[in-house]
């Protein structure tokens, strides 16, 4: 036994002796929260009310995540799955973990969409799938969804999470840097979190990213680090309706190379939009002046 009771309180300052280096008082607190409700369905003053006891089956599990975390492996993929604007998404090696800044940008699409009567949108880059279900989610029966990936394992993992979210989105494997959209038809919404990272960035990066979720899905080159979004644009020009609208999660460096790019493709009332932190971290465009 490497506690000396079975009650989960007394697991806390476990916790704490083994995480706090790594986390920090405060964000090992949560992830034991987090771990309370995922596993065992507790609210933080049942939790604390002292009366839930493990089994050992129980404690050897936690002991187990602990090690795991103490390694550096990000709870999400310990616990399997995360919330992303309320729903419930499944996560791994295969896909990026959804940020907070990218339900800003699922956000301000509901902002400025809300009054529309029909969209048919569509999610490039889709990953876990976390905006495309989100989306679906909000304009429930008027939006047709449409997402592609790349990956067939991302793919995969986003269409369970659409059927536990009970999202009806149609998931296609497609290479947007060398496939064409067309087969895909007109959009009133395009949206893509693609790759943005450059690589020079990754020395900058922590080891529960680098080590655990997809290069493919965070790297680009030094080079060319737009070729992404570059690429998109371009094919999105012709597949966006009279009325439709091009959004972007953008790296906080490329705001205003962004607007000049987007600029001399062919678009039209761009805005570029600060995050929460005050970065320039999403950008919009119409297709038509």
């Amino acid at each position: 036994m490497f506690v000396n009771s079975n009650r989960l309180t007394d697991l806390l300052p476990f916790f704490h002796k083994k995480l706090d280096r790594l986390y920090g008082e405060r964000e090992c607190r949560n992830i034991f929260l987090l771990i309370c409700d995922y596993r065992f369905g507790l609210s933080k003053p049942q939790v604390f009310s002292g009366d839930y006891r493990l089994t050992e089956s129980e404690l050897l599990e936690i002991n187990s995540m602990v090690k795991r975390l103490a390694k550096n492996e990000p709870i999400q993929h310990i616990l399997g799955e995360t919330e992303f604007y309320g729903q419930s998404i499944f996560v791994g090696p295969e896909v990026l973990i959804p940020r907070p800044e990218t339900e800003e940008l699922v956000d301000w699409i509901q902002k400025e969409n809300q009054d529309q009567n029909q969209l048919r949108i569509l999610d490039v880059g889709t990953g876990s799938g976390c905006i495309a279900i989100a989306l679906k989610s909000i304009f429930k029966s008027k939006a047709e969804v449409v997402a592609v990936d790349i990956s067939s394992d991302a793919l995969e993992m986003a269409q369970k999470s659409a059927l536990k979210n009970s999202c009806e989105i149609d998931f296609k494997r497609l290479d947007v840097l060398n496939d064409s959209l067309e087969i895909l038809g007109e959009f009133d919404i395009i949206v893509s979190n693609p790759p943005y990272i450059p690589e020079a960035d990754r020395t900058l990066m922590n080891s529960n990213v680098l080590d655990f979720e997809p290069e493919m899905a965070l790297f680009v080159s030094n080079e060319d680090p737009l070729i992404f979004y570059q690429t998109i644009a371009k094919k999105a020009l012709n597949q966006l309706s009279p009325q439709g609208k091009l959004y972007y999660e953008i790296h906080e460096d490329f705001g205003r190379q962004m607007v000049e790019m987007m600029e001399l493709v062919g678009y039209s009332d761009i805005t570029l939009l600060k995050d929460l932190q005050g970065k320039d971290r999403m950008l919009r465009a119409s297709s038509k002046p």
